[in-house]
């Protein structure tokens, strides 16, 4: 076990992605990042074709790349529509990407509050997949 623990570390440390780990960003209402972790950056850095020097895993950028903004814009006009009809419970809406040819799977989490949209969240899990993973579809729709 402890030698998981280093040959993860190495990978991290090294900008690997790895499979199965998922990155994960959460933002406000304004789509401002609240948090990422060094996963999600790496995973953000395989959805757009970026320069070298942004590829670098401590390099931080606060511009999302299209197929996040859309997928919390979808997100975001969800939950203003169930707080219209006072429905506080959360949801998520599932997507996959694969624009640089490494695909990556996106659960969105649209997060309410009851004091409004504007302290509402949107997680993001973003996991790295196969080309031939069973996940690996376009949008599934709404779950609650």
């Amino acid at each position: 076990m402890g030698d998981q623990g280093k040959e993860s570390q190495s990978d991290m440390s090294s900008g690997k992605v790895l499979l199965g780990r998922p990155g994960i960003v959460v933002l406000s209402p304004s789509l401002e990042v609240l948090h990422i972790n060094r996963q999600a950056h790496l995973l953000i850095c395989d959805l757009v074709p970026t320069t070298p020097e942004a590829q670098h895993p401590n390099h931080r950028t606060d511009v999302l790349p299209p197929a996040l903004i859309n997928l919390a814009g979808e997100i975001l006009s969800v939950l203003r529509s169930r707080h219209e009809i006072n429905e506080k419970r959360q949801f998520e809406i599932r997507h996959s990407t694969n624009e640089t040819g490494k695909p990556v799977f996106i659960r969105g989490v649209g997060v309410p509050n009851g004091q409004g949209v504007d302290h509402a969240r949107i997680v993001l899990v973003l996991t790295g997949t196969s080309a031939n993973h069973s996940e690996n579809r376009q949008s599934l729709g709404n779950g609650s």
